[in-house]
């Protein structure tokens, strides 16, 4: 059965949610949705932006989206933890959490943007997050990025993969699988890609985010794939190398054809976690 974006938060390793309570005073634990801002204007706006901060213990993440696509990048130096709306004695500039817990929490800190459309310039930014709100791309990118990692019997593209390398051609691939691990385990850039049972969710860690569109199978050799328009539908085809591992054929300049290679991730823990865990500082 597929986890729920709380009952992820609330087994992953490195995220430790509190209990509910009535105290706003709490640290904030778990993803909170940014609902609204006071602009460089003093006035109240709904948020602008598909923003979210996902607190844990050990770091803070922020998850926006836009249309298809989404970064999740460590935006904030400092967890999140209970400062209180006074300013710090040794840094009056510092970032502030206040009246927080599990529910939400109001963020206030120093911009020093110049010209820009919200944000003030040398001045307070206020902003107001809530839990439990997604907006429905990004409870779909979540809830594969943090439900942990498991196949389905009846359908073999069900999971998280890791890309290994870039093939012209598929004689002996078999038996170059070892040399590819290799080169893409060295290699600054691993890409994965999870298969829902309705979506396909491709991240890069160079990138720092990544994209999301529509997957419907087709036996168990081909997906059809379009954004979340329902436009540039396209057939995807697969090629099994064994029952973790294939080939995806990618279309180049009308007429070549390459492979991409990628293998299913074989342990259960969450991408998310291993994300996060690149920004913890040991």
């Amino acid at each position: 059965m597929k986890a729920t974006i709380t009952h992820v938060l609330a087994t992953a390793a490195i995220i430790a949610m509190p209990t509910f309570c009535v105290a706003q005073t709490e640290n904030p634990r778990g993803v909170y949705k940014l609902t609204s801002l006071i602009d460089k204007e003093g006035l109240t706006i709904q948020a602008p932006f598909d923003q979210y901060k996902i607190c844990t213990d050990s770091v803070t993440l922020m998850f926006s989206v836009q249309d298809d696509h989404f970064m999740l990048d460590k935006n904030d130096s400092q967890v999140f933890n209970y400062t209180g709306e006074e300013p710090d004695a040794n840094n009056a500039t510092a970032t502030r959490i206040f009246d927080s817990n599990a529910e939400h929490f109001t963020l206030k800190w120093w911009s020093t943007y110049q010209s820009h459309l919200y944000f003030p310039h040398n001045d307070w930014c206020t902003e107001f997050y809530e839990s439990g709100k997604y907006s429905v791309n990004a409870k779909a990118i979540l809830d594969a990025l943090m439900s942990p990692n498991d196949s389905h019997p009846q359908n073999p593209f069900i999971g998280t993969w890791r890309f290994i390398g870039m093939m012209d051609e598929l004689r002996d691939v078999k038996k170059q699988l070892n040399a590819l691990r290799k080169d893409a385990q060295e290699g600054m850039d691993i890409g994965h890609l999870i298969f829902t049972h309705s979506h396909a969710i491709m991240y890069s860690k160079s990138a720092r985010g990544g994209s999301i569109e529509y997957a419907g199978y087709k036996g168990k050799k081909k997906i059809l794939m379009s954004n979340l328009q329902h436009k540039n539908i396209r057939e995807q085809n697969f090629i099994w190398l064994s029952k973790d591992c294939f080939a995806m054929e990618i279309h180049l300049e009308g007429y070549r054809t390459d492979y991409q290679i990628w293998e299913r991730v074989p342990d259960s823990t969450p991408l998310f976690n291993h994300i996060a865990s690149q920004y913890v500082v040991h």
